[in-house]
Formats: C-alpha cells, structure tokens, sequence
C-alpha cells in the first residue's frame, strides 16, 4: 500500500480585502484544509501591525481614487489657466508702448552691453537692437532679451566726417516692432553757412528680418523725409517736396508699396513766413503742421480735420478721438469720423505711457486744474485743484508728477488715492500695470529704483540702479537702464 502523505498542496486565491488584519494560529483545520482568521478585534489600545495600516491605506485609496483624480486634474487645470491669464496680461501689458512688463519682485541686473549715450533701442521679434556708430559705421547689433547674447549684427551705411545733423538712422519703435525691423537710412548732407540751405541727403528705407538681421526689402525715398513711423508691418512717411508742398504715405515696409497717399492743401511758408513741417503719429492718427493743421487717420488716409496756415490750431489725439483748440476758435472734441462732438475749454490730456484704462473719459488741464466728463456723454465728472501733470495713465489712474511729489487719480471719479513726497530729482517715471517706478537719486545721492503701488501709493520695495544710470529706456516691455556707456537690462 502505498504511503499516505500527511497533507496535501492545494492551489489558494487570496484576496486583499479578506486577509487577516490580527494575527491568527492556523490549525483550525486539518487534512490540508485552510484555517478561517479569527473575528476577534484587536484588544482596545493595541496597534495594528505595520502591514495591516499599509492594506488600510491601499483599500482607502482604491475607494477614493475615483474622486480624488478628478479633483486633482480640476486643481491641476485650474493652475494651468491661471498662469495663461497671468502670461496673457503681461503681454498686453508689454505690448503697451513704454510699458514694463509686470515684475515680480525687485529687479536685478539681468546683463549689460556698450552703447553710446545717442544709441537707439528697439525691441524686435522677442530681442533688443541697439543702432549707433561702431567706429565710422552704423550698425544694428541685436541680443537675446533674456541673456544679452549677440544675434546678429547688420551694417547700415557709413559715418560720414560731416553732415548736418547726427542721428542719420532712425528705427521707429516702442512696442515690440516683430519680424521686421525697419529703419529709415539718410545719407547724411553737408554743413552749409545757412542752414536752411543744406541739401537733403537721400533717403531710403531698409527691412531687416528680426530673427537673423538680413536684408529683407529695401527702396528709396524721393523727397526729404520729415518723419518716419510704424504701423503694423507697414511704414508712415511725412516727406516734403521740393515746392514745399508735404506729403504723407503709408507703404508696405518690404516693398514699398503705397497703401495710402495724402498731399497738403497748402505749401509749407507760402504765405510768406518761414516755417518748418511736422508730423506725429499716434496710435490712431496722424497730426501734420506747418504748412497748416490736419489731422489724418492712419489706417486708410482720411483727412479728419484741416485748418489754413497761420490759424495755430493745436491738435491732440485722444484714442479714436482727437482734440482741436486755438486762441480765436476755442476747443472742441472731434470724434472718430472727424465730426464735431461739442466745445472743450482746453486740449485734452494724453500722456505717452497710456494703458488705454481710461479711454472712456475725456481729462483736461487748463493749467492749475484738472477736470474730467465722460468721453461719449459729455458729462462733467470730476474737477481737481492741481499745477501737477499727468505723467501716465495705468489701471484706470491717472500718475500725476512734480518735482518732489507724486500722485494717483482715479480716472473716472477723481478720488485721489494717495499723495506722497518723493526725492528731488527724479529723472525717470515708468509702470508695469501695477506699480509705478520711479528712478530717483538715493539718500547717499547714487540712482535708485523705487516702486509704490498704482492704487495704494504704498513703497513695496527700492534696489539701487546701475552706477552713472542717466535714463531709463522701455521697449517692448523690457525695462532698461542707460548709464554714458552702457545699456543694463533689469528683470
């Protein structure tokens, strides 16, 4: 007979959820049949072995997981668009012409490169170009925003040992220009005894592609250019002819292609006095003077308003509207098409550094005061006793600036939110949307940067700016420090 095994192997499934949370003595069954655990609890005030808290956890987080993904991804997303929103208001706000792009603390110094006290910067397709005289040449070198590394260095033209006047390159900015940077290139003219004698240089313009600084367009400009300035990709030029009559264009910066075309009434000086012509280009308008006043509309040309030589018509534009004023025919508001909307007892305030947070009100400053109505309506809101000018227009406030002093205005109601004294000597006043900084000297007289808040007037901190800092320069939402020889970025 053959021997009998005293027990046998058989296959068991164990299942997590059934496995013993105490010990338990096997034995409860015999003839290879498996023991059943004990349903006793643990005694009050044991504790449960290191292995039963680890199934405990494992249960609870299958049971929960289902709810508690959800809700992770939920948290998750939720940072995911709160930080697009806060990279969306950035870029707005850098894109606002002398805007910072909003800091997050305190700025360092990010890096340094040469510049001469007469350099340009422009800000182009996400770098910062410097254009000046590189020994007897001007050059457009651009670095990285972020590093300072160079990409790329182009020459424009030649130095020459005489000319009439320095600045023979001009390269509109203020904003990020893009993927093209554009510059107007004069061959400079000689110096004459009488200056108005003087030649103009020829003219012609040059697209650089941002990215690797070639040669992208190039044409000539006949007459002598009065100014140059950017729309979109294309380029706004004031030129006079040689019967004095100004002309004003808006070409395609690669080709040269005319969008628009627009001609004085009348020449510069032909009613005998000796005048010179001017021009300025606003976010929606084009204001001529010299030969006469007119206003036009950048996009497609149209003459909004004109007045004859020798009327001393003031203009200002004030976003699509725009303002017109004289000794003999008073002020008035103009809007959009150039109609008449109703009289206005001075020219309306419009400072460089404009976040657009305030385009619904209409302010004016008749010299020892301040007053506000309502841009559509007409109705009077506010009226503010005060000799200090609107230096800038940020978070629906008006920054108000005198040497030694400061202030914030809200726009629409005119409550003043704060009033501070600030150090003689400020040369520089700039904003990232939330904060107004100023560059002012320190106690022991070296510059300093100091922040208060747009709303609250509150210094949230000042760090000292680069030693010799003479400037600040903002393009395209960088902030910039010039010392005589030198471009520092801060960030």
């Amino acid at each position: 007979m053959a021997p009998t095994p005293s027990h046998r192997m058989e296959a068991v499934e164990l299942v997590e959820e059934d496995l013993p949370t105490s010990p338990t003595t096997v034995g409860g069954r015999k003839g290879g049949q498996t023991a059943r655990p004990s349903a006793e609890e643990p005694p009050p005030g044991s504790e449960a072995p290191p292995g039963a808290a680890r199934r405990g956890v494992a249960r609870a987080v299958r049971r929960w997981w289902p709810i508690a993904l959800p809700l992770v991804l939920v948290v998750a997303a939720g940072s995911a668009v709160s930080a697009q929103r806060e990279r969306a208001r950035a870029d707005r706000v850098a894109a606002v012409p002398g805007m910072v792009r909003p800091l997050d603390g305190a700025p360092s110094e990010l890096w340094r490169v040469p510049a001469g006290p007469g350099d340009q910067v422009v800000a182009a397709g996400g770098g910062v170009a410097v254009v000046g005289d590189r020994q007897g040449v001007w050059r457009v070198t651009a670095v990285d925003a972020r590093t300072g590394d160079e990409r790329w260095s182009t020459r424009l033209t030649r130095v020459a040992s005489v000319a009439v006047e320095a600045g023979a390159v001009v390269c509109p900015g203020g904003a990020d220009v893009g993927e093209l940077l554009v510059c107007l290139v004069r061959a400079p003219a000689p110096v004459y005894a009488d200056a108005l004698a003087a030649a103009p240089g020829a003219a012609r313009i040059v697209a650089l592609d941002s990215a690797d600084g070639t040669v992208a367009g190039e044409w000539a400009v006949g007459d002598a250019v009065v100014s140059v300035a950017r729309r979109g990709d294309d380029v706004v030029l004031v030129t006079e002819d040689p019967d004095g009559i100004v002309h004003a264009a808006r070409h395609d910066a690669l080709t040269g292609a005319t969008r628009w075309s627009y001609e004085a009434r009348q020449a510069v000086g032909s009613d005998g006095y000796v005048d010179v012509a001017s021009a300025e280009a606003t976010g929606e308008h084009l204001l001529l003077g010299g030969y006469g006043t007119a206003v036009l509309d950048l996009d497609d040309g149209a003459e909004l308003f004109w007045a004859r030589y020798l009327s001393f018509v003031l203009t200002r534009s004030d976003s699509e509207r725009f303002g017109t004023w004289s000794a003999s025919r008073g002020g008035a508001l103009h809007g959009a098409s150039g109609r008449k909307l109703r009289d206005l007892p001075a020219l309306p305030v419009r400072p460089a550094v404009d976040d657009g947070t305030a385009d619904d009100v209409v302010v004016l400053d008749t010299g020892r005061e301040l007053s506000a109505a309502g841009a559509y309506t007409g109705t009077p809101l506010w009226t503010l006793d005060t000799d200090l000018e609107v230096a800038l227009v940020v978070a629906g406030h008006l920054v108000l600036a005198a040497p030694g002093r400061q202030m914030s205005v809200d726009a629409h109601t005119g409550e003043v939110a704060w009033d501070v004294a600030t150090r003689a000597g400020a040369f520089a006043l700039v904003s990232d949307g939330a904060l107004v900084l100023t560059a002012e000297p320190g106690a022991d007289g070296a510059p300093v940067l100091t922040a208060r808040g747009v709303e609250d007037g509150v210094e949230y901190w000042s760090r000292p700016l680069p030693a010799g800092t003479s400037s600040l320069v903002v393009e395209g939402g960088a902030l910039l420090a010039r010392t005589a020889h030198e471009l520092v970025a801060l960030g």
